[in-house]
């Protein structure tokens, strides 16, 4: 990728442009597309609409009825290959319980746009939608073509959505690169400010973990019960500690996270570098957040959340059982992970696979991150960004040939996407506006 000039100069103030974001927000949020079941028709409708009035070529397809994917393009001279801005319309659910305003509001109050989805993800959204509806009406020379994606039923999979694209409508949605949700906390560190970039996301290995035992009246103690043979295995697993595996974005993360932590931060590093361990990677000596994101980089989990056994208070059950969410780094096998969490628990009880996903090597790209620096270093003088890997799933997974990034800045710290898929979700319009002008500031550096 040739070096990127300086972004040309649009001739429009942010301060207008403000409303015409937040109104763009209040509107997709107050559009309840709670997935199951979906709904995103009202989303791609809404989106169609606007720009259609900012005469963008688009086209809205249904993988199932009502189940909508938009992709819209700003054409450019085709010298590079087209630009992806990747969003999706589809929320988790939210009922009015720990609320304080409606979920589904789209209010706007306190300086914050409330409601489900404000973070995850239709405020990039509406940002997207903003720079596809500036760069048309500034008719901007685009060294390649722009698009604007936004998918159906990525909280579910993405089955209905990104991956039914790319294999149905692959010439729509071809792209070098792709920013999408994953990234863009901001952390302030001894050597000033970071932004986080998304630039691998991590598989997935579902298991259960079953436990079998003598049943009977529970008024006489049972030693041998399920309950306790899986209570063991579950300690054995809170005890084990998996092999660390260094991939090349966890390296290149490493070495930021030593400049922004000199001293102690960065011996420590090194020696984490040198013989990676959990312990040395749980010990380190910098933000907890940004810990636990080198935690997660570094190895295979499993996290015990959905437990099962017994019918009646007063029968021993003969059958006990965990749901465990595995998360597994990038071209890990879940076949091997299972059997490596087999020999963690023990014997007295049995693994088995429910479903796994092995997740594409992440996407080395240092020009790219050399140019979403001078972004964010625009905007916030002295900052970085700080590559990751994401341990969560994104519709990155459905786009293998693609370099998708997780490119959003927020210019509050970190704490605020603690909000997603929680009560009282929501974004600071200033938050908000920053990202927005980080992304228009990429897409014009890269594009035109």
């Amino acid at each position: 990728m040739p070096t990127p000039p300086r972004p040309m100069a649009l001739p429009f103030s942010w301060a207008d442009q403000e409303r015409h974001l937040v109104g763009h927000l209040s509107a997709l949020i107050r559009l309840d597309t709670s997935n199951p079941p979906g709904r995103e028709i009202a989303v791609a409708r809404h989106l169609s609409h606007e720009l259609s009035r900012s005469g963008v070529r688009h086209t809205v397809l249904e993988s199932e009825p009502g189940r909508a994917n938009l992709v819209a393009r700003l054409p450019g001279s085709g010298q590079e290959p087209p630009l992806m801005l990747l969003g999706h319309a589809d929320v988790v659910g939210a009922g009015p319980v720990g609320w304080s305003r409606p979920p589904f509001s789209g209010e706007v109050a306190d300086g914050r746009v409330w409601g489900r989805g404000a973070l995850d993800m239709k405020g990039q959204i509406a940002a997207s939608l903003l720079v596809m509806q500036l760069l048309a009406a500034h008719r901007m020379p685009l060294r390649r073509d722009v698009l604007m994606v936004v998918t159906a039923d990525e909280e579910s999979g993405s089955r209905l959505g990104a991956y039914w694209l790319w294999e149905n409508h692959r010439g729509l949605v071809e792209a070098e690169f792709a920013f999408n949700e994953g990234g863009g906390q901001r952390f302030v560190t001894p050597g000033g400010p970071v932004y986080t970039v998304q630039v691998a996301e991590k598989g997935s290995a579902r298991m259960r973990i079953t436990a079998r035992g003598p049943g009977g009246h529970a008024s006489v103690p049972r030693p041998q019960s399920a309950v306790f043979a899986l209570a063991e295995a579950l300690l054995r697993l809170r005890a084990f500690a998996p092999a660390s595996v260094l991939l090349p974005a966890s390296r290149r993360m490493l070495a930021v996270l030593a400049d922004l932590y000199p001293g102690a931060g960065a011996q420590a590093i090194g020696q984490l570098l040198r013989d990676p361990t959990w312990a040395r990677a749980h010990g380190l000596p910098v933000d907890p957040v940004l810990r636990e994101f080198v935690v997660a980089g570094l190895h295979n989990t499993a996290t015990p959340t959905v437990l099962s056994a017994g019918h009646r208070q007063n029968v021993v059950p003969v059958e006990a059982s965990v749901v465990l969410d595995g998360r597994l780094l990038p071209g890990e096998a879940p076949e091997r992970w299972v059997a490596e969490v087999r020999r963690a628990v023990g014997d007295r009880v049995e693994v088995e696979l429910l479903h796994g996903r092995v997740s594409h090597a992440g996407h080395d790209s240092p020009e790219l991150l050399r140019v979403l620096g001078d972004t964010v270093a625009a905007h916030e003088p002295g900052a970085r960004v700080l590559p990751y890997i994401n341990p969560a799933a994104t519709d990155a997974r459905a786009f293998p040939e693609t370099k998708v990034v997780g490119f959003f800045p927020s210019a509050s710290d970190a704490d605020i996407m603690r909000l997603i898929h929680a009560p009282d979700e929501h974004t600071r319009i200033s938050d908000l506006v920053f990202g927005a002008k980080c992304l228009l500031d990429a897409v014009l550096r890269l594009a035109t």
